[in-house]
C-alpha cells in the first residue's frame, strides 16, 4: 500500500474562481471550505503576481505567494492559568529588554538594536522563571502546551476563520486558550522574544562539541522595526520588513535594513527555542540544552523528576524532533535523532561516552510519531560513527531493549494497519497504568511523519502545497485504513494523563502540535489552521483534567510556541466564509 501519497493539483483549476475573493472587484466567497480552496489557488498560482487574502514573506501584498519558507523573529503569544502561575515575573517592569546588563546574561552580549527601556515583552529562556515558581509555590501539575510555528498572525488567523469575527490587535478571541476563564484559573497573556544566541554553530556529534564561527548571526531584538508587541511595527518597520527574515534575508531585505540605519537579528531554530523555556539558557540553533561554549545545562524536567515528579512529553511529530527532545534531550545538534532518543528513554549514548555526562533515567510518557521513517544515506553524517542502520528515530535495538516484553521499562504501541490507533494508545495506556511501568507510543508510517493534517474544516483531506520549481503543487492523501491506524493529538493527551496522573503523583507534561510548523514551513496556511485546532482539543482534555481530577490551585497551564514565520494577513476579513 503507498503511504501518504502526493497527488499533483494542475493548473486548470479554474472552477474554484466562483468561490474565490477576487479584492479587485470586491467580490464576497461563497466557499464551502473557504481555506482549502484559497489554499489550492495560491498555491496552483503560486508565482503570479495578485492581491490575495494572505501571503508569505516580506514582498508585500499583490506580489507573488511567497518569498519564504522559514521561521521569523516575530514575538510570539504566551498564555497562563493557574493560581501559581505569574506572567508579572517576567513582562512589564520585569522584562529583560529593559536592561542593558540582564540582555547581557541572556545572550552572553548585548545584542545591538535590543535594550529598549519601555519593553512589555519577555524573553523566552525567562519563561522558565515562571514554571519553576510555580513548583516552587505548591504547583502539582505542569501542563506546557507548543504549537510550534504559531505566532500571533496565525493564531488571528486561526481564530477569525472560527469565529467569524475580524480583529487586529491584542489577545483576540475565538481559540479555547484565547477565551478559557474558568473559576479559579487566573487566566495571563503577554508575549515573548525567542531569538536564539547565533544562528550558526560547527559541531561535532561524536565529540559533542561546539564552537560558533565568528561569522555567525547574533540575535537580539529591534523594536524600532519589529514593534513593541506582535500586532504593531515600529517606526521603521514599513521601509525594513526583511528584518524578520533574519539569515534568510535577500539582498532587497538587507537593503531595506540598512536603509533605516540596522541591522539582522537572527531568527530561532526550533530545537534551542524550546529548551531554553525548561533550561532558562538561550544557545545557538540546533542546540539541544548545550551552550555556545559546550556547557550541559539540565531542564525543569530534570530537576522536577529528581524531586519524585513523573515527566511526559506528547507530538503530533516525531519524539526525537526538536521541541519535544528540548524538554529533555541533551546533545550538540538536534538532528542526532538515535541519539536523542535514547536520552529520552534513559539509554546512555555519545554524551555520556564522550562527555561524560551523566544519564538521566528517561521519560515517563514519550508519545509521538516517527514509525517507518528509515535512515538515508543522508542520516548517517548528521547522527555520527553510533548511528545504525534501520529506523531513523529510533534504533532497533533500542526499542527491543526498552520494551517490558524484553524486560526494559516500556509498554510499546506503535502503527498497526487495521488497529485503531487511539483504541490502540488507550489500551497501552491502561496497561502501563495496571503494571507499573513507563509508556511509548510509536505512530506514523513511512513517508509520514507527522500525524494526518486535520485541516481547517475538520476533514482529513489537505489542499497542495505551492509548486517547487518547475513542478506541480501536491497535496498528501491518506486512505481510510491510514487514518483509522493514527491517534489524534487528543487521544495522545489522554493517554499521557493516565500514566503520569495518578493518585497524588506530580507530574510535568508537555504537549506539542507540532504539525502547525510542518504545514507553515510549507506555506500551507489550511493544514497550519487545521493543526491549531487540533491543539486546541487536547487543551480542551487538559482544561477537562483540571476541572475534574484537579483544580487551579494545584495545576498550571502554559501555552506557547518556539517561534512565528512570516504569513501575512492583507485582508482577514476574507478568511469569513458564510455561515452554514
Amino acid at each position: 500500500m503507498t503511504r501518504h501519497a502526493s497527488r499533483p493539483v494542475r493548473a486548470t483549476v479554474a472552477s474554484l474562481a466562483a468561490a474565490l475573493l477576487a479584492w479587485g472587484s470586491a467580490c464576497t466567497a461563497r466557499a464551502e471550505d473557504l481555506l482549502k480552496e484559497l489554499q489550492t489557488e495560491y498555491s496552483t498560482h503560486a508565482g503570479e503576481k495578485r492581491d490575495r487574502v494572505y501571503h508569505f514573506g516580506s514582498q508585500g501584498p499583490g506580489d507573488v505567494f511567497s518569498n519564504h519558507g522559514s521561521h521569523s523573529n516575530r514575538q510570539i503569544p504566551v498564555y497562563a492559568w493557574g493560581a501559581k502561575a505569574d506572567l508579572g515575573l517576567i513582562m512589564g517592569p520585569a522584562s529583560s529588554y529593559r536592561d542593558a546588563e540582564k540582555l547581557r546574561a541572556i545572550y552572553g552580549y548585548v545584542p545591538e538594536n535590543t535594550v529598549n527601556p519601555e519593553a512589555d515583552y519577555a524573553d523566552q529562556s525567562d519563561i522558565r522563571k515562571v514554571l519553576e515558581s510555580a513548583a516552587a509555590r505548591g504547583g502539582k501539575h505542569i501542563f506546557i502546551v507548543w504549537f510550534d510555528g504559531m505566532d500571533w498572525v496565525t493564531t488571528q488567523a486561526a481564530a477569525v476563520a472560527k469565529s467569524k469575527k475580524v480583529y487586529t490587535e491584542g489577545k483576540g478571541a475565538g481559540l479555547i486558550f484565547q477565551d478559557y476563564a474558568g473559576a479559579g484559573s487566573n487566566p495571563q497573556y503577554g508575549y515573548v522574544v525567542t531569538s536564539p544566541t547565533h544562528d550558526d554553530s560547527d559541531l561535532d556529534v561524536d565529540a559533542q562539541t561546539v564552537s560558533i564561527p565568528k561569522t555567525s548571526m547574533k540575535g537580539g531584538y529591534d523594536a524600532q522595526i519589529a514593534g513593541p508587541n506582535p500586532w504593531t511595527l515600529g517606526p521603521l518597520g514599513p521601509q525594513a520588513p526583511g528584518y524578520f527574515k533574519g539569515q534568510s534575508a535577500n539582498d532587497k531585505d538587507k537593503e531595506g535594513v540598512k536603509a533605516v540605519g540596522r541591522l539582522l537579528h537572527s531568527y530561532t531554530d526550533s530545537s534551542q527555542s524550546a529548551a531554553e523555556i525548561v533550561s532558562g539558557v538561550k544557545s545557538y540553533n540546533n542546540s539541544l540544552n548545550v551552550t555556545d561554549d559546550g556547557r550541559v545545562v539540565t531542564t525543569l524536567f530534570h530537576d522536577l523528576q529528581a524531586k519524585g515528579w513523573k515527566t511526559g512529553v506528547v507530538t503530533s511529530v516525531p519524539f526525537p524532533h526538536a521541541s519535544p527532545a528540548g524538554m529533555y534531550a541533551q546533545n550538540v545538534y538536534r538532528d542526532d535523532y538515535q541519539d536523542i532518543a535514547r536520552s529520552m528513554l534513559g539509554i546512555p549514548g555519545a554524551i555520556q561516552e564522550a562527555r561524560k555526562v551523566p544519564l538521566h533515567p528517561g521519560l515517563d510518557v514519550v508519545v509521538g510519531t516517527g514509525y517507518g521513517i528509515m535512515m538515508e544515506e543522508k542520516h548517517f553524517k548528521a547522527q555520527g560513527k553510533n548511528s545504525v542502520d534501520g529506523h531513523l528515530f529510533l534504533a532497533d535495538a533500542d526499542r527491543a531493549a526498552i520494551d517490558v516484553k524484553n524486560g526494559g521499562k516500556y509498554t510499546v504501541v506503535e502503527t498497526k494497519l487495521g488497529s485503531n490507533g487511539g483504541e490502540a494508545l488507550a489500551r497501552a495506556a491502561e496497561e502501563a497504568t495496571r503494571t507499573g511501568s513507563r509508556l511509548l507510543g510509536l505512530f506514523g508510517d513511512k513517508g509520514l511523519d507527522h500525524l494526518p493534517f486535520r485541516t481547517a474544516d475538520g476533514n482529513y483531506d489537505p489542499p497542495p502545497n505551492p509548486a517547487k520549481l518547475g513542478k506541480e503543487p501536491v497535496a498528501e492523501v491518506y486512505s481510510k485504513e491510514e487514518l483509522d491506524a493514527q491517534p489524534t493529538l487528543a487521544q495522545m493527551t489522554d493517554a499521557a494523563l493516565a500514566v503520569v496522573a495518578r493518585p497524588d503523583q506530580r507530574f510535568i507534561l508537555f504537549v506539542e502540535a507540532g504539525d502547525v510548523d510542518f504545514a507553515l514551513h510549507a506555506n500551507n496556511l489550511d493544514n497550519a489552521v487545521g493543526a491549531v485546532y487540533s491543539g486546541e482539543d487536547a487543551i480542551k482534555r487538559i482544561i477537562r483534567w483540571v476541572e475534574t481530577r484537579s483544580n487551579w490551585e494545584d495545576s498550571v497551564l502554559v501555552v506557547s510556541s518556539d517561534h512565528g514565520h512570516y504569513l501575512v494577513l492583507d485582508h482577514p476579513e476574507g478568511l469569513l466564509a458564510p455561515a452554514r
